[in-house]
């Protein structure tokens, strides 16, 4: 089931690597929400959580997207004959997680080796691997939200999905 994202309140909820994303690239369709609810976020109205995993999920779209913008070339073929171009970039990716570990009210858990066990539990519901993975931090932590526009965490009937 999905919920507005910007009328989140009292709970805890885990934070998906594309909330983060639009509301560092605007989308006329999600950044409105997003900044709602990270600004609801530090006025501690909720208590975020994410991983490191997602976090480099962030800076690896945040760079893909960023050189797509500057170069005609698929981003993958521009790194590979041109690897130096990554660097151009680094400034860009080191606000935003600067950003992201600034959050105040913001919580960013540890994913130790055995919850990759529960990571394939998790695929038993059609999720690829890493947001099986996602869903196995929450059971862990147990939270039952997850701020996400990723309709595949539908599928698991314990958890309420915010997104728009």
């Amino acid at each position: 089931m999905i919920n507005n994202l910007a009328e989140f309140k009292n709970d805890d909820i885990f934070i998906d690597a594309n909330v983060f994303i639009y509301f560092f690239r605007l989308h006329s369709g999600y950044s409105n929400a997003c900044q709602q609810f990270f600004l609801n976020l530090v006025d501690r109205k909720f208590k975020g959580f994410t991983t490191t995993f997602v976090i480099e999920e962030v800076a690896y779209i945040l760079l893909i997207r960023a050189i797509a913008d500057d170069f005609s070339n698929h981003p993958i073929e521009v790194i590979r004959e041109n690897p130096e171009v990554v660097g151009k970039y680094t400034d860009r990716l080191h606000k935003a997680i600067n950003i992201i570990f600034s959050m105040d009210n913001l919580t960013v858990l540890d994913t130790p080796a055995e919850l990759f066990y529960s990571m394939i539990d998790g695929m038993q519901h059609g999720l690829l691997t890493r947001d099986a993975l996602y869903l196995a931090v929450m059971d862990q932590n147990h939270i039952q939200n997850i701020a996400s526009f990723d309709s595949d965490f539908d599928r698991v009937g314990y958890i309420m999905r915010w997104g728009i």
